[in-house]
């Protein structure tokens, strides 16, 4: 057997260690203030509790229910056009398995976190030429992108400059580089913002198995307390 190849090995020797090139990645990173990640929780409860659809990313059909009057079925979208038409009729209704949540499905896959970006903070991402923020990269902390409690929250984003932000769309076991800087930003997210305590949901929405270890914790503690983390400022008008 071949031995493997692995390209990001190139991309850390351009760093005198692993420690440096993490310093950079989380450095230049950036987060969202804690007062607006908190008031767009909010305004996503207060959504869900009047049955408004919270948008999620198109993914197979097994995640998601439609209720009728005596039972539940799984629909049986043939592809992402179908399901957005569907879910762009106000009449129909079409939920999360896991949250009971009534969900819509995001137009291209990420045009509700651009528009939530730019509603919080005033600032155009991934929005090509009229972009103000350019060369940094939209990233879900936890890739649960089908949980709307999960994929328009803005403490699941954070910033990261684009020749950096394909680390993190690799999985952990790929390289233990990637596990570290996943599981930093994850702690990070969870020292900053408590997200179970702002989704004030019937249960932990970042449930223990998807909580870092102890480790990763103390890390970003660490971060913080040193003023090592950045954050994106509010623009707005």
């Amino acid at each position: 057997m071949n031995a493997v190849i692995d390209g990001l090995e190139t991309f850390k020797n351009l760093f005198s260690s692993e420690d440096d090139l993490l310093k950079h990645i989380v450095g230049h990173t950036l987060f969202f203030e804690k007062n607006v990640v908190r008031q767009q929780a909010i305004n996503i409860r207060t959504a869900i509790r009047l049955g408004k659809a919270v948008p999620v990313r198109y993914t197979s059909n097994g995640a998601f229910f439609l209720q009728h009057k005596v039972k539940t079925t799984t629909p049986n979208f043939k592809g992402r056009k179908e399901a957005l038409q569907f879910t762009n009729n106000e009449e129909n209704s079409l939920f999360h398995k896991e949250t009971k949540i009534r969900i819509c499905f995001d137009r291209d896959g990420n045009y509700y976190p651009k528009k939530i970006i730019f509603d919080s903070t005033g600032y155009k991402v991934s929005c090509g030429v009229q972009s103000d923020i350019v060369n940094y990269t939209i990233a879900h902390i936890w890739d649960k992108t089908d949980n709307p409690l999960y994929f328009s929250l803005l403490w699941n984003y954070c910033l990261i400059p684009t020749h950096c932000a394909f680390i993190t769309d690799k999985r952990e076991d790929s390289n233990p580089f990637v596990k570290h800087l996943k599981n930093l930003l994850k702690a990070v997210s969870i020292e900053l913002y408590n997200p179970n305590r702002i989704m004030d949901w019937n249960q932990d929405v970042i449930q223990e198995e998807y909580i870092p270890d102890k480790e990763y914790i103390s890390e970003a503690r660490k971060l913080i307390r040193d003023n090592q983390i950045n954050f994106l400022a509010n623009n707005q008008k």
